[in-house]
């Protein structure tokens, strides 16, 4: 999933449509931050792309690569497209990009903590026609549903709620330090909870109708235009038709390796294949 096929990224021509939310409407595509876009696709790392004093961040959130962009000199904008990384380093990489205040072109995959942390931490925001943006895991879980899960929606016993209580459930401490690390970034980026809270509960409605089970974390829920617009606003200075759900056109790379439970919630097909049911 590092390079994007870029054929099925880029040339898509955005042009002004209303979505299902009669309020919004897509901005059509630019030629010369589609050629930038495209150039930043093909560019792995963190860099200035040549010949230009625009930055791509083409790479997963970790403390090496978000320390380079901390090091690069000020730029007219940012191309960010990234898988994810661990929620706790993106608040770091967050921080580093309110610092440096440069807008944003959202572009490729926008993934688990890109879409969890980074997106909903910018100021000045364009989605380009090529993002896909998708949450990581049910991350509003409370521990009586989390620790039932795979478990046949069973009850824990006084011992398992006092061990979760205390702080000794090592497993479900790991989730709930997620949901923590979002419930105070968002308040941070005076952001509403309800960012990541509709998108968790999307997925656990889903989850609960589907035949398999897999851990929280692997379920993946698409952010569409009309939660973008509703929890941040004019934040979004410039959004293009990018995919809204998993069955859109525009998303062309992960039909061939997730499985849909729902029309904006997936689980990957190796994960399915693991599960075995």
């Amino acid at each position: 999933m590092r390079h994007w096929i870029l054929g099925c990224l880029l040339g898509l021509i955005a042009v002004p449509v209303a979505t299902a939310q009669s309020d919004i409407t897509f901005d059509r595509a630019d030629a010369e931050t589609d050629r930038l876009v495209e150039q930043c696709l093909k560019t792995e790392g963190v860099s200035m792309l040549e010949d230009t004093d625009v930055i791509c961040y083409n790479a997963a959130i970790f403390p090496e690569q978000f320390l380079k962009l901390n090091g690069l000199p000020p730029a007219s904008r940012i191309i960010i497209t990234s898988p994810g990384g661990n929620v706790a380093t993106a608040r770091g990489m967050s921080t580093i990009l309110d610092n440096r205040g440069e807008p944003a072109v959202i572009a490729g995959q926008c993934m688990s903590a890109c879409a969890m942390v980074i997106l909903p931490g910018l100021d000045e925001i364009h989605i380009h026609n090529s993002a896909h943006i998708s949450v990581h895991g049910i991350t509003m879980m409370d521990f009586r549903t989390w620790w039932g899960w795979m478990k046949d929606d069973a009850t824990p016993p006084p011992m398992a709620l006092m061990a979760a209580q205390l702080g000794y459930d090592f497993g479900f401490m790991m989730h709930r330090s997620g949901a923590q690390h979002m419930e105070d970034h968002l308040e941070g980026q005076n952001v509403d909870l309800g960012y990541i809270q509709e998108i968790s509960d999307q997925m656990l409605d889903a989850a609960l109708t589907f035949d398999c089970r897999v851990d929280p974390k692997d379920y993946w829920g698409m952010i569409d235009a009309g939660h973008v617009r509703d929890f941040l606003g004019d934040r979004i200075v410039r959004m293009e038709a990018f995919a809204q759900d998993w069955a859109d056109p525009n998303n062309r790379v992960y039909k061939s390796i997730t499985e849909p439970i729902a029309p904006q919630t997936y689980i990957f097909k190796s994960t399915l294949d693991e599960a075995d049911c």
